[in-house]
């Protein structure tokens, strides 16, 4: 691994400097510190200080949620630097990129998702509104030993509230614009001292924010149904029985995808007069279905053990409808020859998942210097897809993927106090997934191919970490991470994928510092990295979604963020990443080959799709008393760097700013809110597909080649009401 003396240089002086250098850690809401006035996290598997975590950690409490309006994953990843979420053609399909590596876009996620305590089987889970929720947990870097194949770039963790012991709840009604109409509500119903229950729901509709110019409508309204119902018995004095069940029903508009030769016209910049609104002549459609159940037990034995155990089951339904085109002329042409004369529309690509997650789990409880946990992980997922690429296929029987992955998981953790300042951790996890996948006709039902392969991995992680005392945090952390491959859609003789693709494989290492100066006034984290990707899962659109692994990509950067009461009411937060992110040497069949042009094109140095390479937030918050009532106000601001959307690095957003605002008044059990995302209408490109990586926008005409893209929603704004009762 070569790194420059410069890069190298760069670390040390930031590390050194760290006091000096604002950094992360967020507001925190009583119910989340410790004695000692510190963050409280679960994040390694037991309740601990986030402080004392030798691993870059974001914690979000209900304080936080609550000030900066988070309603959505996307919420929570923008207010988190080093960490970017691609959304793109329905409200399933999702890219999270970490560090500067994306998930790739129908496969194995790069980021674990975990709530309360149990794993989400697949990204399109993941997208699912979030509502009630207690704490967020956002960790960065390798995180496969406590989770197993999915968090080769980090892990997310999500509890939501638990049931309390005394009758009551909150409630929600607001209003924005785009005539949004959402409630929200929440009630905790103990039923007897050893029975409680809490039942909590969200609901979204919205006409929506993004105008069709050709249909003359709005294409990216929705409407959102979810409701949960937890319990928590107590068994006897030392068993407790956990349950969750939920539901969420989703419907509205997809795909509202633009269309223009950016390339040739704007050189692939994203901005100005090439963020177009779409003219497609076809509306995108998009509903989801998702329901799931969880049980836990908790067993404590003795004084010094904890036995747990967690189930659950997802089961989840998506349609899906678009067009490819994304254009109203007729008559469309490939090479000037007349190929579409309706356009290449209806496409449906449906998805249906059940999966299965266990894990059983023994804890140490003992106040003595060695902490351990050990435990299984078995997840068995299910996944059919539908590509029926309509016009594309011309009279072909359109296939569907059936795939199954089953993963076992056996992980250890032990921490053990070398010296009363001194702190050792190892951890190791070996995860195997075996993986099927057969594809057959949705007509016929003919089997067209059938391909199973197992992929299987040890995954260690050590770290020291050396705390002179409670408010002084130094560690180094090493890990290893990876994820799963998979298969591809069948190549066609002249296609340039292949039919299989390999796992992808992750070593880190990290040193930071975390400080609580001025009696836990200030909160300080500053921390530097080095990633190593093999076989990284480069998505490319190629008539579908396809992936070519890049052999291998090179990561650095430095992470810092702080918080800091200011006296007078003022609160700062603020957070910054740097991350570079960059192939090696990558040479790769032309995707576009055009006549006099060579067959292989040579992308190393290019930066990683989706991965810009600055990311920050800041925010400056007040809280203070006007007369009766207690006025709750803040301001803050997100940056991204250049994006690039594709491999080849030509279609990108430039950077971009945007400002969020709110202002909460609250007088007994009532508060008012007005809020506003995007303040200054800032517009952008959240995803695209170039034409230089897609042969069918290159030959697609008349008047083409051209590009997609979808731009953001622009500002949203609006007032709620909230009761506590």
């Amino acid at each position: 691994m070569r790194r420059t003396a410069s890069t190298m240089r760069a670390y040390a002086m930031a590390l050194g400097l760290s006091c000096a250098f604002p950094v992360i850690a967020h507001a925190s809401s009583a119910d989340a510190l410790s004695d000692e006035g510190n963050i409280i996290v679960t994040a390694r598997g037991r309740e601990e200080a986030a402080i004392a975590v030798p691993d870059s950690i974001t914690v979000f409490t209900q304080a936080d949620i609550a000030a900066r309006k988070l309603t959505s994953l996307d919420d929570f990843i923008d207010a988190t630097p080093g960490i970017f979420l691609i959304n793109d053609q329905d409200p399933g399909t999702n890219m999270i990129s970490v560090r500067g590596i994306s998930t790739n876009r129908s496969q194995s996620p790069s980021i674990a998702y975990i709530v309360d305590g149990l794993a989400l089987a697949d990204s399109e889970l993941f997208t699912l509104r979030p509502y009630d929720i207690a704490r967020v947990e956002i960790v960065k870097g390798p995180q496969g030993a406590l989770f197993g194949r999915s968090a080769s770039g980090g892990a997310i963790n999500m509890l939501t509230n638990d049931p309390g012991h005394i009758w009551g709840g909150t409630a929600s009604v607001g209003i924005g614009n785009g005539f949004t109409w959402t409630a929200d509500g929440a009630v905790d119903a103990p039923v007897s001292e050893r029975v409680q229950l809490r039942l909590a729901g969200s609901y979204r509709n919205s006409d929506g924010f993004i105008h069709n110019d050709y249909i003359n409508k709005k294409v990216d309204g929705f409407i959102s149904r979810n409701l949960r119902l937890k319990g928590r018995v107590a068994l006897s004095e030392t068993g407790t029985f956990r349950f969750r069940i939920g539901w969420a029903h989703e419907n509205g508009g997809a795909a509202y995808i633009s269309s223009g030769n950016v390339t040739g016209l704007y050189g692939g910049r994203l901005s100005g007069k090439a963020l177009t609104n779409p003219i497609g002549d076809f509306e995108g459609r998009a509903s989801r279905t998702w329901w799931g159940a969880q049980v836990g037990l908790e067993q404590e034995i003795g004084d010094t053990l904890m036995l747990s155990w967690t189930g659950g089951y997802d089961d989840y339904h998506k349609n899906f409808s678009e067009e490819l085109d994304f254009r109203n002329d007729k008559n469309l042409t490939m090479g000037g020859v007349v190929v579409f004369p309706d356009g290449i529309q209806p496409i449906y690509q449906p998805v249906d998942i059940r999966a299965w997650t266990s894990e059983l789990r023994l804890t140490s409880r003992s106040a003595g210097p060695l902490r351990w946990h050990a435990g299984f992980f078995f997840q068995r997922l299910e996944k059919d897809r539908t590509d029926d690429l309509g016009p594309l296929l011309f009279g072909a029987e359109p296939l569907r993927a059936e795939t199954t992955s089953s993963q076992i998981g056996l992980f250890a953790q032990a921490s053990y106090d070398l010296t009363p300042q001194l702190e050792a951790t190892i951890a190791l996890r070996y995860d195997r997934d075996r993986r099927r996948e057969d594809t057959v006709g949705t007509q016929s039902g003919l089997l067209a191919a059938q391909r199973q392969r197992d992929f299987e991995k040890w995954q260690p992680k050590a770290s020291l970490s050396w705390r002179p005392d409670a408010n002084l945090t130094l560690y180094v952390t090493g890990a290893m991470g990876f994820k799963a491959g998979g298969f591809n859609p069948l190549p066609g003789p002249t296609d340039i994928w292949q039919a299989d693709f390999a796992a992808e494989t992750t070593r880190a290492a990290e040193a930071g510092v975390k400080a609580n100066l001025a009696e836990g006034r200030i909160r300080l984290s500053l921390a530097g990295f080095i990633t190593d990707y093999e076989n990284f899962q480069n998505t490319v659109f190629l008539g579908n979604s396809v992936v070519l692994s890049v052999p291998q990509v090179d990561v650095h950067g430095l992470e810092a963020a702080a918080e800091a009461d200011l006296g007078a009411g003022f609160r700062f937060d603020g957070g910054v990443a740097w991350t570079h992110s960059r192939t090696g040497r990558y040479i790769t069949p032309n995707p576009t080959p055009e006549p006099g042009e060579p067959a292989l094109v040579d992308l190393s140095g290019k930066r990683t799709p989706n991965a810009p390479d600055w990311t920050a937030n800041a925010g400056l918050g007040w809280q203070g008393n006007a007369g009766p009532a207690l006025v709750n106000a803040r301001i803050g601001m997100n940056y991204v760097s250049r994006v690039d959307f594709e491999i080849d690095n030509i279609l990108h957003s430039p950077g971009y700013v945007s400002v969020d605002s709110r202002v909460g008044v609250s007088h007994g059990a009532w508060t008012l809110e007005l809020w506003a995302k995007n303040l200054f209408d800032k517009r952008w490109a959240i995803s695209a597909f170039g034409q230089q990586q897609l042969p069918l926008l290159l030959g697609l005409g008349p008047d083409g080649p051209f590009d997609s893209f979808t731009i953001n929603s622009g500002r949203q704004f609006g007032a709620s009401l909230n009761w506590k009762f």
